[in-house]
């Protein structure tokens, strides 16, 4: 039997296997809040070199860059033998990931999702809001780097 799809949700989430990951060649991030509403690529599959507004953007992969501190604690999860695909999860915060919209009115910038970071690595995805500018809130812990691989529908 056929279901009712919200014709939205159907233009702006376009299915996982529709994205590929971009990487953010500003990066890595450093300790410290960042606010990016442009990130940089030097070409990826059937994306020339450039810069790119966050707003085009479906998600992103935020992903710890170097090593790990030594007093980072964490509990055991599932482990399939890959160094980002775990179950790991670090007791304190290694970063945030807030999703920031542009109110068309007043021009305010709002939080519309937050995501905090416990893992080596961790897909956040968000839906396009039409006809809303869109920016990224990031916070990196003391100690850890970040890199950020934007979804985008290539």
């Amino acid at each position: 039997m056929p279901t009712a799809v919200d014709v939205i949700d159907a233009i702006t989430t376009p299915p996982l296997a529709a994205l590929q990951q971009v990487l953010d060649t500003g990066g890595p991030y450093a300790p410290g809040s960042h606010t990016l509403s442009t990130f940089h690529t030097g070409g990826a599959f059937l994306l020339p070199a450039g810069t790119y507004d966050i707003g085009g953007t479906y998600g992103v992969i935020a992903q710890v860059n170097g090593t790990i501190p030594i007093n980072a604690g964490f509990r055991k999860g599932w482990v399939d033998g890959a160094v980002f695909a775990s179950g790991e999860v670090y007791e304190d915060l290694i970063g945030q990931v807030l999703l920031l919209h542009q109110l068309p009115i007043s021009g305010a910038w709002e939080v519309t999702e937050q995501h905090n970071l416990h893992q080596l690595s961790e897909l956040f995805l968000w839906p396009a809001l039409l006809g809303s500018p869109a920016r990224i809130g990031l916070y990196v812990a003391p100690n850890w780097a970040l890199d950020l691989y934007y979804m985008c529908v290539l």
